[in-house]
Order: C-alpha cells, then structure tokens, then sequence
C-alpha cells in the first residue's frame, strides 16, 4: 500500500481525518493508542510508549506528536542530522562519504574503558560486539602499542576498521555485514535485521519498495529515495555506544498530501545491539504543520531467553524516557527552523 491510503492511515491513527474504523484501527494495532493518548496528541501532548512483543529480545517503541514543520524541512534535518548534534546523550558523529574513507570518521574517539576491553579482547571472548577477525586484527595492534598509547592506537585502529566496514557496505550491502563473534553465541546482523524487516509491517504498508531496498542495497534504490551513511557515538545508561547506520528517506505527495519517510538501518554497534530498525514519518496536515511518528524495533545483545520481567522493566523505563525526549528535541528543532 503506498500513496494516498498510506497518509491516510498514518493521519488516522494519531487523529489527524474523520476515516472509516477498519484503516484506523490498523494503524491503532501498530501503535497501541489508546482513547486517552489519542487526546493527548490532540491537545499538542507527546505519547512516547513500548509495546509489549513475542520476542523476549526485542524492544519496540513508539511516538507521536503534533510538529509545526513542512516535510522539507523534516527531510532537511534528517539529511544533515543538524538535529542529533546538541542532544544531550550524543557525544560524536558525522555523515559518511561515498566510498566511505577513514578522514569520514576523524572525529571518532574510543572511551578509555572501550580501549581497555580491546586489549583484553580475545576470540569469542570480547566485551565489544565484533567479528573474530577485527578481534584478532585490533589485539595485535594494541599489542604492540605502548600501554599510554593504547587510548589512541586504538582510536586509530577503529576508524580505519569502520571505514572499511562501511565502503564494503556499500559496495556488497547484506553481504558485508558482520558476524559478531565476541561470545559463544555468534549473531549475523544480516539474519537479525530480517527478523525485524519481517515484523515491520507499517514500513512495508507505508513503503514497500524502501522495505524491499533495505534488503536489495546497494540495488533497487526507489527513484525519489536518497541514502546516507552516518556515524553516532553516544550514551545509553552505563555505557557508550557507538554505531553505524543507513538512512534511506523519501519525500512523496499523493492525491495533495505531502509525507516523508525516513528509515535507519543499524549496520554496527558497538554494545547493547543486535540490529536495530528506526522509522521516522511525517505527514502534514496543513501548510507548515503536520504530525510526527517514530517507531523503532532493536534486538537486544542478550540471553537467548531474553530478557527477564525485571529487566524488561528497567529498560523499557530508559527507553520511554529516551524516546520522550528525542521526540520533544526533534519538534523544538524541526519547529526552530533553520540554523
């Protein structure tokens, strides 16, 4: 499904057009909204939840809000990622250049706890997710640095590891993506991001063809799609994390209504994850208004039994707290205007 019905599912879930109850109540599936969050999006409120899934390992959130903003300036924030410089849990980052080249991650340095796991690291024994050849390939480097070095041996060492990683990407797509091997249960990040493309089915009634590109790339590119690389470091409660993603975004207008799109696609990370898939959709309303809805579904690095109630518990707190302010930073800055 794509065009017209897809904006009028997505109005009709957060309250935005008078719809018959069957588009509605898919969209209400997706999101769980209740009557009273539904109100609260109405009266310019954000609704940040969790939603409960089968799989213990899986964490899947979602928001919505009310945005004074035009979808170009939503695809303008997006592309630039302007919006995640200030957050207060953004350490680093920048955009990745086509071939990716080591000078594209210049600004990445490692915390020294990250530098010191590496020197202990040894196969299948590694408190950084990697494959077994990048743990033997950094070990060997760090070996041979001296020990007031290692911070920044292994800094070095990191980028030109992410640089690699990221053009064989796109040059191979799927194919390139690591197995992490840092444990006795190995993950290909491939197979993981299929679990999570399978259950994404908003994306694939909102956009079939960016669903299917996730898939295909660096082949079967949408024609009014574009693509980014980038790079984040940042914290999330006792750790930093650094990652890399894929950004694919589309701007479309069906039957007047003008939307945008937005996927991300965790290639790499370097605690915490398994795979992560987030969806970021705008649809206005008016002229220089609109509503926006994000939506991520994150494998989490844990136990085949997932987690347990209690964890389950805490990280659904951090999660919900993290995912209400990211939605309350994007509509001050989308509402901001430009720099």
């Amino acid at each position: 499904m794509s065009g017209a019905p897809a904006a009028l599912l997505l109005a009709a879930a957060l309250g935005l057009a008078d719809v018959p109850v069957g588009p509605l109540e898919r969209l209400r599936a997706e999101g769980r909204l209740t009557d009273g969050e539904r109100r609260a999006l109405e009266r310019g409120e954000v609704v940040a939840k969790t939603i409960e899934t089968e799989d213990r390992s899986e964490i899947f959130s979602f928001a919505a809000a009310q945005v004074r903003a035009s979808s170009a300036r939503v695809a303008e924030l997006l592309r630039n990622r302007e919006g995640h410089a200030d957050e207060p849990w953004t350490l680093q980052g920048g955009n990745v250049g086509e071939p990716a080249a080591p000078g594209d991650f210049a600004a990445l340095t490692l915390s020294s706890g990250d530098a010191k796991d590496l020197s202990l690291c040894r196969q299948n024994d590694c408190d950084v997710r990697l494959p077994n050849d990048a743990i033997v390939s950094l070990r060997r480097t760090l070996d041979a640095a001296a020990p007031g070095s290692r911070e920044t041996r292994a800094s070095a060492a990191f980028r030109d590891l992410l640089a690699g990683y990221a053009a064989r990407y796109q040059e191979r797509g799927n194919a390139a993506l690591f197995r992490y091997d840092n444990n006795g249960d190995p993950v290909r990040i491939a197979d993981s991001l299929e679990r999570l493309l399978v259950r994404s089915t908003l994306l694939q009634d909102l956009a079939p063809d960016l669903s299917a590109f996730l898939r295909s790339s660096p082949a079967g590119r949408p024609l009014d799609a574009e693509q980014h690389l980038y790079w984040t470091k940042e914290k999330f409660w006792l750790l930093e994390v650094l990652s890399l993603d894929q950004l694919v975004m589309a701007s479309r207008t069906n039957a007047g209504v003008r939307w945008t799109i937005a996927v991300s696609k965790q290639l790499y990370a370097t605690h915490y994850y398994e795979s992560s898939l987030g969806l970021i959709a705008f649809v206005e309303a008016r002229e220089g208004a609109g509503w926006l809805f994000l939506a991520n579904r994150t494998r989490a690095d844990i136990r085949r039994s997932g987690f347990t109630w209690v964890e389950r518990l805490l990280l659904n707190h951090l999660v919900r707290r993290r995912l209400d302010a990211r939605m309350k930073h994007l509509r001050a800055r989308l509402e901001r205007g430009s720099p």
